[in-house]
């Protein structure tokens, strides 16, 4: 793993902390609020997400355990990258006091351990959808004020710092002026804008793996939608995503709009 993926990691693990005692955050408070108990799938997917807008060479992938004791079932997800496992929420469990930044998968170390105590229960291994749709509410939104703040973590150096004294402030800031009309209405969302600019065609997007119809005007290097949504011309992929990005624009579906004349 390298030095500015590790960052990223832990910036993001960093960044799902503070969250558990956000006010804006207060949809998923129940979700958030015993973390990292009960929330590694919510850890894992938003965190492959976060990784694959910072790197569109990246391609991580989610694993999830399944196993029963006792009449009960059981479960836990993590990320594997490249060769790694990442875990941010291993702590969660009684016997390992510490989350995994990175863990070669033929290393033998903790998430080795665990996985063999899954497959000893006779539990099973799979790989996940990347989806959000296991997160309640508007997930993009979540979403959103995890990416902002685990950046906000970054400096310029690339490795995590202390938070910033008022980050949750700032966070709230941006959402105050917010009307959001779908589950990711404000990934990419642009700044306050002065004057809307005509939209000249229609396209479908898919955002969360369902599809819908949007407006948009054509500029040298984006197809950008009415709230902002920037999507390349090349592969339809969101801005700061990868070309296998979920949240994209079908080329294919844009029709220029009539002229009213």
């Amino acid at each position: 793993m390298t030095a500015d993926t590790r960052a990223w990691v832990k910036a993001f693990r960093r960044a799902l902390e503070l969250a558990a005692g956000e006010p804006v955050l207060s949809t998923w408070r129940n979700d958030l609020k015993a973390f990292p108990r009960g929330c590694c799938e919510l850890a894992s997917q938003t965190l492959v997400r976060y990784l694959m807008e910072h790197d569109e060479k990246l391609f991580p992938y989610v694993i999830g355990m399944d196993w029963r004791v006792n009449a009960q079932d059981y479960g836990h997800v993590i990320v594997a990258l490249n060769g790694d496992y990442i875990d941010l929420t291993l702590d969660q469990f009684d016997g390992y006091d510490d989350w995994v930044v990175a863990e070669p998968v033929e290393s033998g170390g903790q998430i080795a351990a665990f996985m063999q105590m899954v497959r000893g229960q006779g539990g099973t291994l799979s790989t996940r959808e990347l989806t959000f749709a296991g997160i309640p509410d508007q997930a993009w939104k979540l979403y959103d004020w995890l990416k902002t703040t685990a950046d906000s973590l970054l400096p310029a150096t690339g490795q995590p710092c202390s938070p910033p004294q008022l980050v949750s402030m700032e966070i709230l800031k941006e959402y105050r002026g917010w009307t959001l009309n779908g589950p990711s209405d404000n990934i990419g969302h642009a700044p306050e804008k002065k004057k809307q600019k005509k939209m000249t065609h229609t396209g479908t997007i898919t955002e969360c793996y369902q599809p819908r119809e949007v407006r948009l005007r054509e500029t040298g290097t984006w197809w950008v939608s009415e709230c902002g949504l920037r999507f390349r011309k090349s592969t339809g992929a969101a801005v700061a995503s990868g070309v296998w990005s979920a949240n994209r624009l079908d080329l294919k579906s844009i029709r220029e709009i009539p002229s009213e004349d």
